[in-house]
Order: structure tokens, then C-alpha cells, then sequence
């Protein structure tokens, strides 16, 4: 009797799952899982900064930088190049479309959309106000480019100790090593070529490339200059960079060494 009635208890425990619609097996979840398509949202590794001009009706730009975050939080500075020059910011959260391709940012302070983007691999494509893309002359204009941030190379003291294959020696009236200092914020390089100052910007992109650009100094005279201006050349040909423990190389195309540092501090 005892079996009889394990048995129909059984029975009907199996009639209940399989007349139940909305169970799904562990092998169906996983396979709708599957078949969905690969959209920015999923596939992309879209958090980070993002950077560039955007075109500007009644000025020479608007240099753009926006972040957004994995938690759909944004950051954005926008300042208005041969204008006024000032910086304006804004904060606020983004939603994604259904398709997982466009992001819409809504400022914290007004509550209403400001800007749309289509989401690419390293790239943010500026979109009309009925989320489509701009077409025309200016297209090839409204993105900003993922910036890269290096932290085994950025936030820190880089003293020159080799320039085109020579061991850098200082002048005995020389009070300031030649050295670089790359800044994480607006990509800023700070440096000084053991006489004058100098500064300018850098972009970092895959495979340890780097780029420096707008490299300009001051224009104090000093006996010792020759160190100073091979360092300005080296700048402009850079393309790689390598690090081993407390050394940063800097190559050009063909992988040459041109320069060499030596870490003094950081972070």
C-alpha cells in the first residue's frame, strides 16, 4: 500500500512540471541566452573616457570629454575653442536603447535628455535629436575616441637617463634633470628638457602606442640646450612605448629606442 502511494505521488508530481508552461529547463534558458544577438551593451567594453571636437556653429569647436560609467552614470566638460574658453560641466545617468546600441544622457540638474550617441568599438558617434546619424560634410567630425590610461606610465616622475643610444649627463651648472610627467587629466604631458619647460598632450591607444602632440616649450636661453631640443625631435617621432619595472622606453615606428626613463616617484 505504502509503494502504491509513492507511486501516484510520483505520477502526479510529473503531471504538475510538464503541465506547467512557464518552466523552463536550465538547458532552454541557457540556449535562448545564447541565441540573443551581440549588441554594444553586451559585447563592447564600453566604460571609460571619451574625447574630441565636436563641430560648433559660431566657434572653432567644442572640445568634448565625456566618461560613462558602468553604474550608467556620465561625466561631461565641453568648452567652446576660440570663444570665451570656458569649461562647462555637467553630470547625470544614460539609459540604453532596446537594441543595445545608442545611449541617451539625462543631466542630473534639468532632468531631460541632452545627448544621444551611437556606441562603438572605442568610439562614441554624436547622434541628431531623433537619434539618428549626422550626415553631410561634418559627419567624419562628431565622435569622440576612447582615451586609454596607462597607470604603469601615467601620475608619475619620469627623469631622462638615455636619448638616441647616449647616457645622459648633466652640466655642472645644470640645476634641473630633463623629465616627463604624464597626467591622467585632458591627457596633459608636463615635462621640463633640462632648461626650459614643456607641455603639451599625449594619446595612448592599443598596443602600447602613444602619441604626443602640441609639444611646445619656454624660450629661456641656456648654454646647455642640445639635450633639450634632441628631446623635443624624440617627442614628435615617438610612436611605442615599453616599460620594465622602474624604465620607460620610447620607440619610433620601426621599434628604434630613442629615449629611456627612470622612475624618481609616483603613485
Amino acid at each position: 500500500m505504502k509503494k502504491q502511494f509513492l507511486f501516484i505521488t510520483l505520477v502526479l508530481f510529473t503531471i504538475l512540471i510538464a503541465c506547467n508552461p512557464n518552466r523552463k529547463s536550465t538547458q532552454t534558458l541557457e540556449n535562448e541566452k545564447n541565441a540573443m544577438p551581440d549588441n554594444s551593451l553586451t559585447s563592447l567594453d564600453w566604460p571609460g573616457v571619451y574625447k574630441g571636437v565636436l563641430p560648433c556653429a559660431d566657434c572653432d569647436g567644442i572640445e568634448t570629454e565625456i566618461k560613462i560609467n558602468a553604474n550608467l552614470t556620465y561625466e561631461m566638460s565641453s568648452t567652446y575653442l576660440g570663444k570665451n574658453e570656458e569649461t562647462f560641466k555637467e553630470t547625470g545617468s544614460f539609459k540604453w536603447d532596446d537594441a543595445g546600441a545608442k545611449i541617451t544622457l539625462v543631466n542630473t540638474n534639468s532632468k531631460t535628455a541632452t545627448n544621444q550617441f551611437l556606441v562603438g568599438e572605442n568610439i562614441l558617434f554624436k547622434l541628431d535629436a531623433d537619434g539618428n546619424r549626422i550626415e553631410g560634410d561634418l559627419k567624419g567630425m562628431q565622435q569622440l575616441k576612447k582615451v586609454y590610461f596607462d597607470n604603469a606610465i601615467s601620475e608619475k616622475y619620469w627623469k631622462l637617463i638615455a636619448l638616441n643610444g647616449k647616457k645622459i649627463i648633466l652640466d655642472k651648472n645644470q640645476n634641473t634633470a630633463p623629465h616627463l610627467m604624464l597626467k591622467n587629466e585632458n591627457s596633459r604631458v608636463f615635462g621640463n628638457g633640462g632648461c626650459n619647460d614643456i607641455q603639451g598632450f599625449y594619446e595612448l591607444t592599443e598596443g602600447n602606442n602613444i602619441k604626443f602632440s602640441k609639444i611646445g616649450s619656454t624660450k629661456m636661453f641656456c648654454e646647455y640646450m642640445e639635450t633639450e631640443q634632441a628631446l623635443l625631435q624624440v617627442l614628435e617621432n615617438t610612436e611605442n612605448y615599453s616599460v620594465e619595472k622602474d624604465t620607460v622606453t620610447l620607440h619610433n615606428a620601426s621599434m628604434i629606442s630613442l629615449a629611456k626613463f627612470q622612475l624618481v616617484y609616483g603613485k
